[in-house]
């Protein structure tokens, strides 16, 4: 029986339970009215789509496991600062891209998981391990900044996620906890 993940097996090992009725039209339905224990579990590409109103063309679709996007930096108006955001994969308004920060967007969401096929994508093959990240276990965002983002996992502890493994929007699954 092939193992989940596995170039034999071609479901992501980490595909977390529906929420409801299964599929992105769900889950996005579930992130915009907030029924349910939580809200989510969306793909960053979901989130970004329905929170950021990102249309499908701003992704790449190039690739094993599409939708993709590009880490860049968003430079404030000051010329002084600089923040990590997701940037769009094709070009829009001329010269520029559409940018969303990092920061501000997972803001929004408590906990974050990856899919250990970001990380085989992104750094190559036998990257994702147990032994590299805590993979299919959902982690509290704490930090956002270039050097990644800082979370924290009751199993693992403080663990940190290169900026990196977000390209493969697919791959990054996130959830927000109802509000009390």
């Amino acid at each position: 029986m092939p193992m989940a993940g596995t170039e034999t097996d071609t479901k992501p090992a980490s595909t977390p339970p529906p929420v409801g009725t299964s599929g992105p039209a769900a889950n996005a339905a579930l992130l915009r009215n907030g029924e349910g224990a939580y809200r989510g579990p969306v793909t960053l590409a979901d989130s970004l789509m329905v929170e950021a109103g990102w249309p499908a063309a701003n992704f790449e679709t190039t690739g094993p496991n599409p939708p993709y996007l590009h880490i860049g930096r968003k430079l404030w108006v000051t010329l002084t600062e600089c923040e990590p955001c997701f940037s769009s994969a094709r070009r829009d308004r001329g010269l520029f891209r559409s940018k969303v920060s990092i920061a501000a967007h997972l803001e929004r969401y408590d906990e974050l998981m990856v899919d250990p096929i970001a990380f085989e994508e992104c750094f190559g093959p036998g990257e994702g391990t147990e032994a590299t990240f805590p993979f299919g276990s959902w982690l509290t965002i704490r930090d956002v900044g270039f050097g990644g983002i800082a979370l924290w996992g009751r199993r693992s502890g403080e663990v940190m996620l290169p900026l990196e493994p977000l390209a493969v929007a697919s791959a990054v699954w996130l959830r927000r906890m109802a509000a009390p």
